[in-house]
């Protein structure tokens, strides 16, 4: 699968297991439905059945107390995987996808909220190469 694509599912999965127990979560859902309805809607209705339930699990979670990775980060590999497999089937609905994404954290932004996701970053360089990375933003002046 195309890299690109892998990142945005990456993205979308992270994105959505944090805006299950944030405000506007009806928004969420029916943004993911919609996608779904759109380029796989035989299984759009179970999606989302299972965004509820992943909710529900979120919601238990939280109001446990329970502030290890451990069921948001399974939850978060299922919808990695899931949004994956979508656009391993339909690399078209990465645009959609998109924007669903860029709506979310439009909307997350503006409400004071932030959606945060693990950052892996890997690089190597030799000789004299040079490596510039960044999680957020970055400014380089060079001589």
């Amino acid at each position: 699968m195309d890299p690109t694509l892998l990142t945005l599912a990456g993205t979308a999965g992270t994105s959505l297991v944090t805006l299950l127990v944030a405000e506007g979560w009806q928004q969420t859902r029916d943004g993911v439905v919609t996608v779904w309805r759109r380029f796989r809607p035989e299984t759009a209705e179970q999606v989302g059945r299972d965004l509820e339930a992943s909710r529900a699990s979120a919601l238990d979670a939280v109001e446990a107390g329970d502030e290890a990775p451990g069921p948001a980060g399974r939850l978060e590999g299922q919808w990695v995987g899931r949004f994956a497999e979508l656009l391993g089937e339909h690399p078209e609905a990465a645009e959609e996808l998109r924007d669903l994404v860029e709506a979310w954290q439009r909307r997350s932004a503006a409400s004071g909220q932030e959606i945060r996701g693990d950052v892996r970053m890997e690089a190597r360089a030799e000789g004299n190469g040079r490596v510039y990375q960044a999680g957020r933003d970055q400014h380089i002046t060079g001589r």
